[in-house]
C-alpha cells in the first residue's frame, strides 16, 4: 500500500516537473528612476528535443526612448538553429532586424540585408535562455541582438555580469536558480528588469 502511494506520488511529481519544463512564462516590468517604463515576457516552449525561446519588451520613456523588441529563438537538442530579432521604434532608420541561422559549419548572420558569418559550429548558449536557466559554469554566451558573442562572469551568490561592447556591463540575478532581476547599464542611467511574476 504504502508503495502504491509513494509511485503515485512521484508519478504526479514528475508529471508536474513535466509540465512546468513544457511551457514556462516570465513576466518582467522594466523601471528607471522608480518609474515602470516597460515590460518584458519571455516563454519557454519545449517539444521532444525542439526548443523554442520567445521574449517580447515593449519600452516608453515618453520623449527618450520608445521601441519594441522581438526575439525568437528555435533550439535542436540544444543548439541553437535559428534566432530572429525585430527592433521596431517607429522612427524611420532607427529599425533592426537580425536573423542568426545555422548553416553547414558556422553560422550566417544577418543584419538589416547585411551577411556575415559566425565561424562556429555550434551555439549552446544564448542570452535569451537566461530567463530560463542560471548559466552556471559559463563564460561564453551568443547575443542574438548583437550577433556576437559575449563574456559572462559569475559573481557569486546567483549574481553574473554580462560584458557588453564599449564597456557596458547587465548584472543578472537569480534566487533559487530563477532570474528576478536584471541591471541594465545605459547612457542616461540604470534601468532594472523585474520579475513580477
Amino acid at each position: 500500500m504504502k508503495g502504491a502511494i509513494w509511485s503515485t506520488l512521484f508519478i504526479c511529481l514528475f508529471t508536474l516537473n513535466s509540465a512546468l519544463l513544457h511551457a514556462q512564462t516570465h513576466n518582467y516590468e522594466i523601471r528607471f528612476s522608480n518609474h515602470v517604463i516597460g515590460n518584458v515576457t519571455a516563454h519557454c516552449k519545449v517539444n521532444g528535443a525542439s526548443r523554442n525561446i520567445s521574449i517580447q519588451s515593449k519600452v516608453d520613456m515618453k520623449l527618450l526612448a520608445k521601441f519594441n523588441l522581438d526575439i525568437s529563438c528555435d533550439f535542436d537538442n540544444n543548439i541553437l538553429v535559428r534566432s530572429k530579432v525585430i527592433k521596431s521604434s517607429g522612427k524611420e532608420g532607427d529599425d533592426k532586424t537580425i536573423i542568426t541561422q545555422r548553416e553547414a559549419k558556422n553560422y550566417s548572420v544577418v543584419l538589416n540585408g547585411q551577411k556575415s558569418v559566425l565561424n562556429t559550429a555550434e551555439i549552446i548558449h544564448s542570452v535569451g535562455e537566461m530567463y530560463f536557466i542560471e548559466p552556471r559554469q559559463i563564460t561564453k554566451i551568443f547575443s542574438e541582438t548583437l550577433g556576437i558573442f559575449l563574456t559572462l562572469n559569475s559573481l557569486g551568490n546567483g549574481l553574473y555580469e554580462l560584458l557588453l561592447p564599449e564597456g557596458k556591463k547587465n548584472v543578472y540575478k537569480y534566487e533559487k536558480g530563477t532570474l528576478v532581476q536584471v541591471e541594465v547599464s545605459q547612457t542616461l542611467g540604470k534601468a532594472y528588469i523585474i520579475r513580477v511574476s
